[in-house]
């Protein structure tokens, strides 16, 4: 790592605007070191570390087998296409990177023969006849059949993808009559016998189901697998292996099928009594729970028990399949339903745990399973790196560690390649109300205007929820003469981020994945502006696992899990802002209870450390320094 890292080497010689980075070399050699030795290592190297070189670099040099395991598809086709494209220029004898994704980003025969014979929605036909000329042309010419390389718009590809793909858990498996032609197949045939193969997160972490249909293992067997964004682990793992039916959600569902067979009841005689059934048992399983002598909230209870709910809604669905074919369309309905019925089969077949969670009288039956591949690393003859920029809270990799169960491993940090002391500030309007307060967004978004009157460059605001951004952006719309961006559930986040690099002086307003993995360079992006603290909604599925987890390890669920999570968002959130040598910018924070909180302390020493003001009039002096003031307006 040395010979090619550091001055004087192939990469210093012939990569342009290649820099020297000590750090990057000292992290490149301890995943060398970890894959040589066996030894698996969690790694936290902030932004500008050159973290996807120290890791790719080495895990090409080696002789062994090796899988890289990133955040998402757009991450892996920017590693292909990026820095292994790169080195291959330079080095050309390195080896040959192998990508695979999930089955449902490749063409399949099965569906597009399903849609042809008229076995789909008549909405699906319509789609495809659209795309006919183009879907033909494509398949004429594609060799490995991802999806992604149609060439039509994302919105296009977005419609058309539901009717020529099939997820893991509707793939038939060897009992497909097009298996020998399946894409899919194709692809797993290559990374069976690929020494250095590419996934992301949600393959690392597919469940069993792929298993079952007699395809044998999903991945190959391996030496070293090198996980990148990390982070995102303990949350993937938990939605993956959670599922729950919510009260609000039973009742909801109940009301919505009332109102789409209303005039339909008397030929389907069957269908109120056993709804009627359906809501009485569900409020009898409450009130039993409200009863019972144990602790409140959450209540470990056999799977056995539910068994009669599980009957009821099987019944339900015999009822409610009569009712699509014969006279009302209530697919998502039926969805839904098969969703809660696997739910309760899967407590009974595999190994999960099935629990209940009255919280404020709602109840939450959740079913957790237990599949966590990283619970005993250190017992098998493989060697995991773990690497992020956000591992550290409260300064360790205890919270971590505790996430994914994972046994002791090696931990490195290292030190930030940027210096916010010098490059960025903190503002805390000590001004604003609490966020829970009625009038926090409006004085949130007049803060944020009235800083955007006086800055150069553009704004990111993130939110940590759907409705908080909408709120926020009807109050800003009219508000400044900037462009404003918003970012919609199912919108092109591609398109979006480039226009927003594009016009320098634009607002983006996002939430989700926009707290991390996004990468804005110079003046289009100069101040990070959060809302909140960005805990977790409690009546998430998170949350739920967290409260039985807590109640497991006998630790708080506030302090042991919703702090540090929070940080850790946090940190990716600031992380937005600086992202090289040369950028500039201030975080704009609404949410003074960072400095009034006593768990405020926990998030401070989270962020890197800058200076922190209270006003903008302190936050003056460091924007007019750094250029980032525009000349004539006063605060």
């Amino acid at each position: 790592m040395q010979e090619f890292l550091a001055e004087g080497g192939p990469l210093s010689r012939q990569w342009p605007g290649y820099r020297v980075r000590p750090e990057q070399i000292r992290l490149a050699q301890e995943v060398e070191n970890a894959m040589t030795t066996r030894v698996s290592m969690a790694l936290e190297a902030p932004t500008g570390t050159g973290k996807t070189l120290a890791y790719l670099l080495p895990a090409l040099l080696t002789a062994t087998k090796v899988i890289i395991s990133v955040g998402n598809l757009t991450l892996q086709d920017h590693l292909l296409l990026g820095e292994y494209q790169k080195l291959r220029t330079l080095l050309p004898d390195l080896r040959r990177l192998v990508v695979l994704k999930g089955c449902d980003n490749y063409f399949c025969h099965y569906r597009f023969h399903q849609a042809r014979e008229g076995q789909v929605s008549t909405e699906a036909q319509k789609t495809l006849h659209r795309f006919w000329h183009e879907l033909s042309n494509w398949l004429l010419q594609t060799r490995n059949g991802e999806v992604q390389s149609l060439p039509m718009s994302a919105d296009s590809l977005n419609e058309l993808q539901p009717w020529i793909t099939l997820g893991a858990d509707q793939c038939v498996g060897r009992r497909c009559p097009h298996f020998e032609e399946c894409f899919f197949q194709k692809a797993r045939q290559q990374a069976a016998s690929a020494d250095l193969l590419l996934i992301n997160h949600t393959l690392l972490l597919s469940d069993q189901r792929l298993f079952d249909k007699g395809m044998g293992a999903l991945l190959p067997s391996t030496d070293t697998v090198i996980v990148d964004e990390a982070h995102q682990l303990p949350d993937l793992l938990i939605r993956r292996n959670t599922h729950s039916i919510e009260d609000y959600a039973v009742r909801r569902w109940l009301k919505r099928v009332r109102k789409l067979i209303k005039g339909h009841t008397a030929l389907f005689a069957d269908l109120p009594g056993t709804m009627q059934r359906l809501e009485r048992m569900w409020e009898q399983i409450r009130q039993q729970l409200l009863r019972s002598d144990a602790e409140p909230g959450v209540k470990v209870v056999s799977g056995n028990s539910f068994k009669p709910l599980l009957r009821l809604l099987q019944e339900m669905n015999s009822v409610l399949w009569g009712v699509h074919v014969a006279a009302v369309d209530v697919s998502a309905e039926l969805r839904q339903l098969r969703d809660w019925i696997e739910t309760l089969e899967q407590s009974e077949q595999d190994e999960s745990v099935l629990y209940c969670d009255l919280d404020q009288g709602q109840l939450r039956v959740v079913a957790a399973r237990l599949h966590n591949p990283f619970t005993s690393i250190n017992s098998q003859s493989v060697s995991w790196v773990f690497l992020s920029a956000t591992l550290v809270v409260d300064g360790g990799f205890d919270y971590f560690r505790r996430s994914l169960s994972l046994p002791s491993v090696e931990t490195h940090s290292h030190q930030a390649a940027m210096d916010y002391g010098q490059q960025a500030m903190l503002l805390v309007p000590a001004d604003l109300p609490l966020p829970s307060q009625e009038d926090f967004y409006p004085r949130w978004v007049q803060q944020c205007v009235t800083l955007l009157d006086h800055l150069e460059g553009g704004m990111l605001m993130l939110f940590s929820s759907h409705g908080a951004l909408q709120e926020a952006a009807a109050l800003i719309q009219d508000r400044t003469d900037r462009t404003v961006l918003i970012y919609e559930a199912g919108s092109n986040r591609h398109r979006l981020l480039q226009r927003f690099r594009q016009e320098t002086r634009s607002v983006l307003l996002a939430t989700g994945s926009f707290w991390e993995g996004i990468d804005v360079k110079g003046a289009a992006l100069s101040c990070v502006a959060i809302d909140k603290l960005p805990f977790a909604a409690p009546d998430d599925v998170i949350s739920l696992a967290w409260k039985y987890k807590a109640s497991q390890e006998q630790v708080s669920v506030f302090n042991d899990y919703m702090v540090p999570h929070a940080a850790t968002r946090l940190r990716q959130g600031v992380g937005r802002l600086l992202r090289s040598h040369e950028d500039v910018g201030l975080v704009l924070l609404g949410d003074n209870r960072i400095l009034k909180k006593s768990y405020g302390l926990r998030f401070l020493h989270a962020i890197p450390p800058m200076p922190l003001v209270q006003s903008l009039a302190e936050a003056q002096p460091f924007l007019q320094q750094q250029g980032l003031w525009r000349p004539g307006s006063e605060a």
